[in-house]
């Protein structure tokens, strides 16, 4: 079942009811109902009975299309109860938007991540001002090999390389997550290499932008699954730690 919302572009939160039987799986997607490769959120769900989903959309597009299937093909056993549409929680006094740097590039990261679907790559993207620059390749290739990385960035010129093939599964939170990590390595950072310390910068200016914390997480784990390792375990307890954090807060 797919439902069109009519948004005009304005942030705020969607609230999602479903009433579902028997633990039945979900698959909650919202997307651009006018262009393709765009999503804004991509979760599964378990209900047995009603429960409310919360999909939040600081980028949001004119129309909203939501759409709930059943994660095993089969049809029935569950409805769409309602969709609200709710303010959004957002800390845009955050002392990092105080940095004229921080928001001009969360602009650029923002208009770059809602067109990735449709942008061409083998192609270098620059803000208005010139300051940041994004090289989107099809896969990131070093030495003859696909690196096993959504994004990285050169500690020499602050460019960011960028996986279209990564974006491509991403939705548009995942890869604000992504890019404002890189963002902080060079921009951010005491020490340009500490993976932890660029995670706590772009995590804290996602989240005070308003940007679902699953989409992070979700990111976030996809990319330590493709490459486990000490440090990102330790990267993956210093994530909980933020969100528990967070949501204590």
């Amino acid at each position: 079942m797919k439902y069109d919302i009519p948004l005009y572009g304005r942030e705020c939160t969607l609230a999602i009811t479903i009433y579902g039987e028997n633990n039945k799986n979900l698959r909650l997607l919202v997307e651009d109902a006018n262009n393709p490769e765009t999503m804004f959120t991509n979760r599964t769900a378990t209900v047995n009975g009603e429960k409310t989903y919360y999909v939040r959309l600081p980028l949001a597009p004119d129309v909203a299309s939501v759409e709930l299937m059943s994660d095993d093909g089969k049809e029935g056993g569950f409805d769409l109860v309602d969709i609200q549409i709710q303010p959004l929680e957002n800390d845009l006094k955050s002392p990092y938007f105080e940095q004229k740097h921080v928001r001009m590039f969360v602009n650029f990261a923002e208009e770059f991540s809602y067109n990735a679907g449709k942008l061409q790559t083998n192609k270098k993207y620059h803000s208005n001002d010139e300051m940041f620059t994004i090289l989107y390749v099809d896969q990131i290739i070093e030495g003859g090999r696909v690196e096993e990385t959504p994004a990285r960035i050169s500690q020499s010129t602050g460019q960011i390389e960028v996986s279209k093939a990564d974006f491509l599964r991403y939705t548009i939170p995942m890869r604000m997550a992504i890019l404002l990590h890189e963002f902080a390595h060079f921009y951010m950072n005491d020490n340009m290499e500490d993976e932890i310390e660029a995670d706590k910068h772009g995590l804290e200016i996602y989240m005070a932008l308003g940007y679902p914390r699953i989409d992070a997480y979700n990111v976030f784990l996809d990319v330590f699954e493709t490459s486990p390792s000490e440090l990102n375990m330790d990267r993956y307890h210093a994530l909980n730690n933020l969100f528990k954090q967070t949501y204590n807060g």
